[in-house]
């Protein structure tokens, strides 16, 4: 409606404008009307005058409202009102146009807000490769993920580990693929998922990255509980009649030969059969007894957790261990910072950890002089509270560094195998990890972080 205005306005100006020029050429040729001809000519300059006018002053507002909606600034505002013709109806377009446009802007921001806080609070660390290498964290679990380490080019992520950093450059869009990461000082595998995606800035690159290291582990644990549990039932149904028949067999030999004169033929074979039988019954035992210690594996109750104040609980430990120390036993210290360290946990079951990696220090160190043991509480740098065990030792052989927290995997001759797959077992059930690893100073280090 404004724009038919605006033409039958303009259209009415340009009749004018024609109409006094041919009015100016008829009166100036045809009748000589030299001053009629110069007030014509002052009236086709005013009329000539006014329309420029009224172009450009229209032309200046359409111009600064798609400037206004060029560079989002919704805040002008548009009154047409002096220039007659009902153009106040174009200036209210314009306004509502704006309006909408600004109504339209603000729902994007609630909505990219929205998006915002929902990536941001997604317990799936993500990240963003974009060109030329650069890397960003786009989620507070991303942050606490990777902990207090710099991240901003892709070859910074080369410091958790070669594994990871090249499954990260390798991954291809829509694949997923699996690395082993250490970050400050933990060790554990991720699942890496790429994305591609388009933004204002260029392609880039989303990678979601899943902790599954725990996940594993427990199912790993599952694995070898059901397989112990089914072993030990059949063992254990299979060997208790055999130990009970020859234990039987054993005194009824016995009793025969006993019973029979000293030039009896069949007391030398009686005897042997005794001893047979009671080897068999010895051998059957002591297999109860390996498989009795086995269904520690299975058997093992939920941690009671309360409130511990780490330094009653390694003074308490340090106290056990020392109780019946002689003199060469090795030099206990015990360090705990900040001194009001506190953590959840069972007591009974971390002590039942800490004494039993202390023996397996003081086995290890046997017949070293000067050897020393440290126990430590401290937080790490992602803020969690760990314990650390840690001798001047000769370390543990690298090749069987992996295998130490298997099930019945064992170095000593009278091992079970069973006192570090019992403790990882103990730290898994709290929600924790345990690990071991070589100082660069030499010894063994093991690490509970809860």
């Amino acid at each position: 409606m404004a724009s038919n205005r605006f033409g039958f306005s303009l259209l009415l100006r340009l009749l004018l404008l024609s109409a006094g020029t041919a009015a100016y050429v008829y009166a100036f040729e045809r009748f000589g009307l030299h001053a009629f001809s110069v007030v014509l000519l002052l009236a086709v300059t005013v009329v000539v005058y006014e329309l420029w006018l009224f172009v450009q002053r229209t032309n200046r507002e359409v111009t600064r409202f798609f400037a206004s909606a060029r560079h989002a600034d919704f805040n002008q505002h548009f009154d047409f009102g002096e220039l007659g013709c009902d153009f106040p109806a174009l200036g209210e377009t314009f306004n509502d146009i704006l309006a909408r446009l600004k109504e339209q802007r603000l729902s994007q921001e609630v909505e990219l807000r929205q998006l915002r806080a929902m990536v941001d609070h997604m317990p799936v660390p993500l990240l963003a490769l974009h060109q030329q290498g650069r890397v960003q964290l786009l989620n507070n679990a991303a942050r606490r993920f990777f902990g207090r380490n710099r991240i901003t080019q892709l070859h910074d992520l080369k410091q958790f580990g070669a594994d990871f950093h090249g499954q990260v450059l390798t991954c291809r869009v829509g694949e997923s693929r699996l690395a082993r990461i250490s970050i400050d000082g933990n060790e554990s595998q991720v699942l890496i998922l790429l994305t591609a995606l388009s933004s204002d800035g260029g392609a880039l690159q989303l990678v979601s990255l899943q902790d599954i290291g725990q996940e594993l582990a427990l199912a790993q644990l599952d694995a070898w509980q059901d397989l112990v549990r089914v072993l030990t039932h059949e063992i254990m149904n299979s060997i208790t009649p055999v130990a009970s028949l020859a234990q039987t067999t054993a005194e009824m030999a016995d009793e025969l030969a006993a019973a029979a004169p000293p030039e009896h033929p069949h007391r030398v074979p009686l005897a042997k059969i005794n001893d047979a039988a009671g080897t068999v019954a010895r051998r059957a035992g002591n297999l109860m007894q390996f498989v009795a210690n086995y269904r520690q594996l299975t058997g093992l109750p939920a941690p009671q957790k309360r409130r511990l104040l780490a330094q009653e609980v390694l003074t308490h430990i340090a106290r056990v261990a020392t109780a019946d120390a002689g003199a060469s036993s090795p030099a206990l210290s015990v360090d705990v910072s900040p001194p009001r360290l506190e953590f959840h946990a069972d007591p009974e079951q971390v002590e039942q950890v800490m004494i039993n990696l202390l023996r397996n220090a003081e086995q290890a160190l046997t017949g070293k002089q000067d050897s020393r043991i440290a126990l430590s509480a401290f937080l790490n740098p992602r803020g969690r509270v760990t314990l650390e065990v840690r001798d001047n030792g000769p370390g543990i052989d690298d090749k069987i560094l992996p295998r130490i927290f298997m099930p019945y995997f064992t170095t000593k001759p009278d091992g079970s195998g069973i006192g570090l797959a019992l403790a990882r077992q103990i730290m898994m059930a709290h929600g924790g990890s345990i690990r071991a690893s070589n100082a660069e100073s030499g010894g063994a280090v093991f690490t509970l972080t809860f």
